[in-house]
């Protein structure tokens, strides 16, 4: 117990000087192909593999990105898988002992690996989208700016920016904003300003209305 812990301990470290400006908790595993920006926090237990995480985001506890790549402002809850690697099925076996050296297991039949995971198709997670616990979003999918994903939602094609989805399959069940101000949101790329700018238009966020005027009347 005490040397997993300090082996845990020397991880984190490690990874805190390699990501200065982030929060990492204790038990935290990041491959060397994965990156994590500033004011990013992963909360214990968190996996990256072949993943990016931008600034502002976190994701809690017990949550595994694979070949993912996540935008700013996003909140991913516990218990989330983001990207699961499909077993090829175009070879004579599904199993990793013909294919992938990688994994955990005692045996394989191959000398290298014959499938790489930075060759699938990535799975795209946009800005500010929020994905409930427990939730599943497949390989290869893309779920849009602002978009929310509910609880154990199991995500199998691409969600719209600021759709609200959720059930097995998930499925669209409202949008968040009227037509209107999802495409003036979306125009607006908000996610994408400096920090000064967001400090200033942060009072108007709990009133999207507002907060569209207000970027209207800057550019006359």
């Amino acid at each position: 117990m005490i040397v997993n812990n300090l082996k845990q301990y020397i991880r984190r470290w490690k990874l805190s000087k390699r990501f200065p400006e982030s929060q990492i908790y204790l038990g935290v595993s990041i491959d060397d192909q994965s990156v994590i920006a500033k004011h990013a926090v992963l909360f214990q237990n968190v996996i990256l593999q072949n993943a990016t995480v931008a600034e502002h985001s976190y994701i809690q506890k017990n949550t595994t990105l694979l070949n993912t790549k996540v935008g700013r402002f996003c909140s991913i809850a516990q218990d989330v898988c983001i990207g699961p690697i499909n077993h090829p099925m175009n070879m004579v076996s599904t199993s990793p002992v013909f294919y992938d050296k990688n994994q955990p297991l005692p045996f394989f039949y191959i000398d290298h690996n014959r499938f790489r995971v930075d060759e699938a198709i990535p799975t795209v997670i946009e800005a500010d989208v929020w994905i409930g616990q427990g939730a599943m979003v497949m390989p290869g999918v893309t779920i849009g700016v602002g978009a929310v994903i509910g609880a154990g939602a199991i995500v199998t094609k691409d969600v719209a920016p600021y759709s609200v989805t959720a059930g097995v399959p998930a499925k669209h069940i409202k949008w968040r904003f009227s037509e209107p101000t999802r495409e003036g949101l979306i125009s607006s790329q908000w996610w994408t300003f400096n920090e000064e700018k967001l400090m200033n238009l942060a009072p108007l966020f709990n009133e999207p209305d507002a907060f569209l005027k207000k970027l209207i009347s800057e550019k006359r």
